[in-house]
């Protein structure tokens, strides 16, 4: 069918042989390059064309890389070997010489991954790291495991002894406290056991070494992850962060300094990146793109775990919510402790070459034991904490089980090791709850209008228009004071009425939420109906309009209806004594207006 001489090559046809083109081609070298979603062929070509000078006599074409899609339309031709090689004019040419040339090679054939994690490679189960890859029966260097650049770290090779290394790794829990070390230490190493749906977060001021501290965690993967060689850092794009923590797969992929700085615009784009990479580490999904062609791109996203470090905290309830986040201040670290540890870093990487090695062999089954302790623990903080906490547990279990058995340390000591872990990952998880409620939408929205009637931005006047009962917590000031009758001056625009008889608020939906969501300012991330729905759900909507199917109520205020928020007074504004202060204030006004102390004037808007 085909035919390849000096002369070029040919194909058959009814009419004798028909030339394609001047030269010859051949493949040399296939290399597939696999990165754990999709396979990317690349072609190494080499060739010769007959001397024009010397006829009989054989020029060598350079060798020439050609990706595999580009290959089939000859195109490359041109690009790798200019106008000498000429390919001949027809139809269906170009694919007939493309045959031709497939034909005629008998290419060797090279595998390239380009992540670490599990895969498998020749039937068997390994682990890929810069090094090579890791299986039951030890590393094979033979594998060829090109990470980007920044990945390149991600080096398990190592001579260190398990045992050794596993007791390193165990001593660096008494560096700090352990509620900080054990979560870190488990979190280290889940990922090595299969897929992890939240990330973990360092926050502390400068000088608490909270960098030192997560690199010594991230030398699991590396011994040359120091504190300025970090594989992540926040202030590279949310695209480039995403790509990274791809190929970073089964393993932990640190990101260090979060500090949103500079202009408002440059601290949010902080923010905005941390939400789009803590979501995608939480819902282990990424975004879907599409090329300038209308073709989707590769959707990229951790499949690792994200190991962060900050003097600030990512916003958002639902971003913390994804995350174990974890307070280190200065003076939680002694220099000389870290110095040890620090000497201790070319070890740890042992104990997870050791595990992986364990794991390639009888791979840990975590979500039965993950699900026994997320019910146990259902009690603690978001709906997803406790599965967080289950799944660092179970993986500190499994490591301690393991090196008992290996005999690295004793049984009672992993039992008693095993005891502190949970106790201190449910201690990291209690504390977890303050750093949600800071984060929470509904807690937000309810100290705006607190620090709105605090600061005289708006007040709250009663239901017909007067000086309401405790007028000081409600937004008015005392202006003076004639014998024993006191006189009250509003601050800022009417948000809302107060029936504090009933211990109820209305905030007003039309003018009041404007003014408190300014408050707000970026916090407030929901739409108003989502954030009313928020309210509803804590409780802290007394009435809503279930007729009309809405969370506002019709109420009428100042002779008008008005659409409003019906809210716990006390609750909302957290007054805790109100009813000692209307007794104490008995008298000392008159509601509705009727009092000479009512000054119309200050209640304008």
């Amino acid at each position: 069918m085909y035919e390849a001489n000096l002369k070029g090559m040919f194909r058959e046809t009814k009419d004798g042989p028909e030339r394609m083109c001047n030269f010859q081609a051949w493949i040399t070298r296939e290399v597939r390059i696999i990165d754990g979603a999709n396979s990317v062929t690349t072609l190494t070509l080499a060739g010769q064309i007959e001397n024009p000078d010397q006829e009989g006599e054989a020029l060598p074409l350079p060798e020439t890389e050609v990706s595999g899609d580009a290959f089939p339309s000859m195109q490359w031709v041109m690009n790798a070997w200019g106008v000498r090689c000429v390919i001949s004019p027809g139809s269906g040419i170009k694919e007939d010489l493309r045959a031709a040339i497939q034909y005629s090679s008998k290419p060797a054939v090279q595998i390239v991954y380009r992540q670490t994690g599990w895969v498998q490679h020749n039937k068997q189960r390994v682990y890929l790291h810069a090094g090579g890859a890791i299986g039951k029966k030890g590393n094979d260097p033979s594998v060829t495991v090109r990470l980007p650049p920044e990945l390149m770290r991600y080096d398990l090779t190592t001579a260190v002894d398990p045992a050794e290394a596993v007791r390193a790794s165990l001593d660096l829990l008494g560096l700090t406290e352990r509620t900080i070390t054990w979560p870190l230490l488990c979190g280290t190493l889940a990922p090595l056991t299969g897929p992890v749906d939240f990330g973990m977060h360092v926050t502390g001021r400068t000088g608490s070494f909270k960098s030192e501290l997560m690199s010594l965690f991230q030398s699991h993967y590396g011994p040359t992850m120091d504190a300025r060689h970090l594989p992540g850092s926040w202030s590279s794009t949310a695209n480039a962060l995403e790509a990274l923590a791809y190929y970073a797969c089964n393993a932990a992929f640190t990101l260090d300094d979060f500090v949103p700085t500079g202009t408002s615009w440059q601290q949010r784009a902080y923010q905005q990146s941390a939400d789009k990479i803590i979501r995608a580490q939480g819902n282990q999904a990424g975004r879907a793109r599409l090329t300038d062609t209308a073709n989707l791109q590769q959707t990229m996203y951790p499949r690792g775990i994200i190991l962060s470090t900050g003097e600030d905290t990512p916003e958002g309830h639902s971003v913390r919510a994804r995350l174990l986040i974890m307070e280190l201040a200065a003076g939680m670290i002694e220099a000389e402790d870290l110095t040890h540890a620090q000497r201790q870093r070319p070890k740890f990487c042992g104990t997870v070459a050791w595990f992986v090695q364990t794991l390639a062999e009888e791979p840990f089954e975590w979500k039965p034991r993950m699900e026994q302790l997320r019910a146990e623990l259902r009690s603690i903080g978001h709906s997803r904490t406790p599965g967080m906490l289950g799944r660092l547990i179970a993986t500190g279990e499994e490591f301690l089980r393991r090196a008992a058995a290996a005999g690295f340390i004793t049984t009672a000591d992993a039992a008693a090791f095993a005891a502190e872990c949970k106790s201190s990952v449910i201690a990291a998880g209690n504390r977890q709850a303050a750093f949600l409620e800071d984060a929470d939408p509904v807690d937000v929205f309810t100290a705006a209008i607190r620090q709105c009637l605090a600061v005289g931005s708006g007040h709250i006047r009663s239901l017909n228009g007067g000086v309401p009962e405790v007028p000081l917590a409600l937004g008015w000031v005392s202006e003076r004071a004639l014998g024993e009758m006191a006189s009250y001056k509003s601050r800022g625009p009417c948000i809302g009425w107060a029936d504090v008889p009933q211990d109820l608020l209305y905030l007003d939906v039309t003018g009041g939420f404007p003014v408190v969501k300014k408050v707000m300012g970026a916090d407030m991330s929901l739409s108003k109906q989502t954030l009313f729905k928020r309210l509803k759900e804590a409780g802290l909507l007394i009435r809503v309009d279930e007729t009309r199917a809405r969370n506002t109520v019709r109420v009428t205020a100042e002779n008008h209806p008005r659409q409003a928020l019906c809210l716990s007074l006390t609750s909302t504004l957290q007054l805790e004594d109100m009813t000692r202060e209307r007794n104490n204030r008995a008298g000392d006004y008159s509601d509705a207006g009727e009092s000479d102390q009512y000054d119309g004037d200050e209640w304008e808007e």
